[in-house]
């Protein structure tokens, strides 16, 4: 490959702007060339072609994977197309990075994960939000053991509202409530506990929006290797939300109420630290106690492109690849499992 890889995106919807999210991000990377935008919508090209003048625009994917110049595709589209879309391309000879969540289901994932290996094209997981200033924070303190072994680990989101949200609600196509926000917060969980999972229990319930096919809270609870316990929930009817992040550990805990969390991509490249989250240290078997508030780092989501950069030009290891991305999968599938059965799961892959 040449120094510059040509690069273009495949989906340039209304979904959070994720579209124009990854033209910015491929164009702000030296070593990126946004060669051009693909969307079956011709409003969606034309408003492409306005945002990022010179480029080339298509309404058909056949015409970006005929294109012998074109290196890699960003696939940007709703859930549902990720897996079909990605496959044709890997076998078209492109590298491959697909939006998250990977796709529907662990079929999917492994057909993908096959269709690059086959090809010896490269697969990759758009999970930038480990870079998220407060994960990363959260993260390096985990790591130095400011809060000793951790072995609980709860994550929450969502609120009290109408889901209701185009394709997203429409199980078949956005695979389910779990695939709203769990995404971020289960890839969050695998790299910040760094074991195998040996199981997982699911819990959903149906009981307020009847006019969506998704359930209305979920929860998946994640048991790993060394026992730690991670619990992933995500709900449309909870009118008391926690914090997003409780971290506890045998020396302490961190909490993170989410505020200063990212609201959108209107700045995509990076931004200055934002909000801080609260360390609880124990000393003395509990009798010495002290609490702090420690700032973020930033958002440096970009990184994701540099580093995918440094695996295409330089050898250097993909920033999510396509096994990473099926852990995730494989966890709402085996939650899903365990709902209907009534037992712990184990995780496929793992």
């Amino acid at each position: 490959m040449p120094d510059t890889i040509r690069a273009a995106v495949i989906g340039y919807g209304a979904m959070h702007h994720f579209g124009w999210a990854h033209s910015a991000w491929i164009d702000h990377t030296p070593e990126f060339e946004l060669v051009g935008v693909c969307d079956r919508d011709v409003e969606r090209t034309e408003a492409a072609k306005q945002d990022w003048p010179g480029i080339e625009t298509w309404n058909d994917t056949a015409e970006v994977f005929a294109r012998d110049d074109i290196d890699l595709v960003s696939v940007v589209t709703p859930h549902f197309t990720h897996a079909p879309i990605a496959i044709e391309a890997l076998r078209a000879g492109k590298h491959v990075v697909v939006e998250k969540a990977m796709c529907l289901n662990v079929a999917e994932a492994t057909a993908m994960v096959g269709a690059a290996e086959e090809a010896g094209k490269t697969l990759a997981v758009h999970h930038n939000r480990r870079h998220d200033g407060n994960f990363r924070r959260i993260k390096q303190l985990v790591d130095d053991g400011e809060i000793g072994e951790v072995f609980q680990v709860d994550l929450e989101a969502g609120g009290y509202g109408d889901p209701s949200h185009g394709w997203y609600t429409e199980k078949a196509k956005g695979g389910g409530l779990l695939y709203f926000w769990g995404p971020h917060a289960v890839d969050w969980v695998l790299n910040l506990v760094g074991e195998p999972v040996t199981g997982v229990t699911g819990f959903f319930f149906k009981k307020v929006w009847d006019h969506v096919d998704i359930a209305d809270h979920a929860k998946a609870v994640m048991r790993f290797e060394s026992g730690c316990v991670a619990e992933v929930t995500y709900s449309r009817i909870n009118a008391a939300p926690r914090p997003l992040w409780r971290i506890l550990g045998t020396k302490g805990a961190i909490l993170d109420s989410g505020a200063a969390a990212t609201k959108g991509y209107e700045q995509v490249i990076s931004t200055p630290p934002q909000g801080s989250v609260k360390l609880l240290r124990v000393s003395d078997r509990g009798h010495k106690r002290e609490e702090m508030e420690v700032p973020n780092l930033d958002n440096d989501w970009h990184n994701y492109w540099q580093d995918l950069a440094d695996h295409l030009l330089r050898g250097g290891p993909v920033p999510v690849s396509g096994h990473d991305g099926r852990r995730t999968i494989a966890v709402f599938e085996a939650a899903e499992k365990s709902a209907q059965t009534g037992v712990t799961e184990p995780v496929p892959y793992e």
